[in-house]
């Protein structure tokens, strides 16, 4: 049997493994749109692969026209994909008139038998749209993961592995084939498979990698305000514990929860109560900086960990949300005044946990309540000379 036929039977099998494993990722996580463009081009790579052997096999010049024109729809997709997947805008027209232009040259070269031209034209084209896809694909705020970096690695090396076909058919170019071409055969052979299939296994890596860190987004995120859940808040709080410890720089937590949350709820109904909540949610992650951290512990109440921020400055911060959430609109209750009471407690060297931290916090919080609500309350370690709890300066009572 001709070795052609057996490495494009394998990449035949190759791309309907992946368009299958694209498709049931695409139906069953989430129906992202970059998966489902990543399925079409391996589904169309594997009609291409079938035109291909045919071709070969009959030495046709129409199937080696349909191999160059899926060979262009399926690189231009993988592009999109990846393109989608960063979420950047997709430069319709201008893939558009590449494609076409490519696809065009291809049918010509393969209508008139050229296979120098065709050599040279559809690889070209593959090689720029791989080094588009890997520039697409790097983020704009962080580094690579490890996913990431073996689809852009193989996607470097598809493109390099492009332009080493290119430049073999190019010995051809006018002339009768020959050595360029032998040179084309053997490079296809021996690099093609390897390429194709690491490249497929690269993108199977991404949409793995994607969905676990949907899952573990899921995990640590609360779904209705989008903030940080208990669980996440727990897991920010060992890391911003132990760099505060390590860098004796301070650290401020904040308890707080709505005023007569239940009320609002059983006046008003859920939906008015899910609104109260995102817009309090909202409110507090613009108050605070990047980097410190907002979560929401359960019910209405919410913790903020302020990085390098004491206790004082931490209530300055909560004084100003608690007089911007009076201004605080919820759609179905626009009657509804909203307040809210916060408990402040800074790291102190005997806290081992999150929870220290909390136990202060609660009870700063249950001495605003108990103040009468709408206030700020800190935490003050008990002395011989200065005692007590203190609301903005004033004191509330001796502990």
């Amino acid at each position: 049997m001709d070795p052609t036929i057996i490495i494009i039977a394998l990449l035949f099998f190759t791309s309907v493994i992946m368009a299958l494993a694209m498709g049931v990722a695409w139906l069953h996580f989430g129906r992202q749109r970059h998966v489902l463009s990543w399925a079409l081009s391996y589904g169309i790579a594997a009609v291409q692969w079938l035109a291909n052997a045919g071709g070969v096999a009959l030495q046709s010049g129409v199937l080696m026209a349909v191999t160059a024109c899926c060979i262009v729809v399926s690189g231009t997709l993988m592009l999109v994909g990846v393109r989608q997947r960063s979420g950047r805008p997709l430069p319709r027209l201008t893939l558009i008139v590449l494609g076409a232009l490519a696809g065009g040259g291809g049918i010509y070269a393969a209508v008139i038998g050229d296979r120098s031209l065709q050599g040279m034209i559809v690889p070209f084209y593959v090689g720029v749209l791989m080094i588009w896809s890997a520039v697409a694909l790097w983020p704009r705020n962080r580094r690579l993961n490890a996913p990431e970096l073996a689809f852009f690695s193989m996607s470097i090396t598809l493109a390099l592995f492009e332009v080493g076909l290119v430049a073999s058919a190019a010995m051809d170019f006018g002339r009768v084939p020959g050595e360029g071409l032998a040179f084309y055969r053997v490079l296809l052979g021996l690099g093609l498979p390897s390429i194709y299939v690491g490249l497929g296994v690269a993108a199977i890596m991404v949409v793995a990698g994607d969905l676990a860190y949907q899952l573990r987004k899921q995990m640590r995120h609360d779904p209705l305000t989008n903030v940080l859940n208990r669980r996440g808040l727990d897991e920010a709080a060992i890391r911003a514990i132990g760099h505060a410890n390590r860098t004796q720089r301070p650290l401020a937590l904040v308890i707080c929860d709505l005023d007569g949350f239940k009320a609002l709820n059983d006046g008003h109904g859920h939906i008015a109560g899910d609104e109260a909540l995102r817009g309090f949610a909202r409110l507090l992650t613009s108050a605070v900086r990047r980097g410190d951290i907002v979560a929401r512990m359960g019910g209405d109440e919410f913790g903020l960990l302020l990085i390098d921020t004491d206790a004082a400055a931490a209530a300055d911060v909560m004084e100003r949300v608690r007089v911007e959430i009076s201004c605080l609109i919820v759609p179905n209750a626009q009657e509804a005044a909203l307040q809210a009471s916060f408990g402040v407690a800074e790291l102190i060297a005997s806290d081992a946990t999150l929870e220290d931290m909390v136990a202060r916090a609660d009870t700063a919080l249950y001495q605003a309540k108990k103040d009468g609500k709408n206030r700020v309350a800190i935490w003050r370690a008990a002395s011989p000379s200065a005692e007590g709890w203190f609301v903005e300066g004033t004191q509330l009572a001796a502990v």
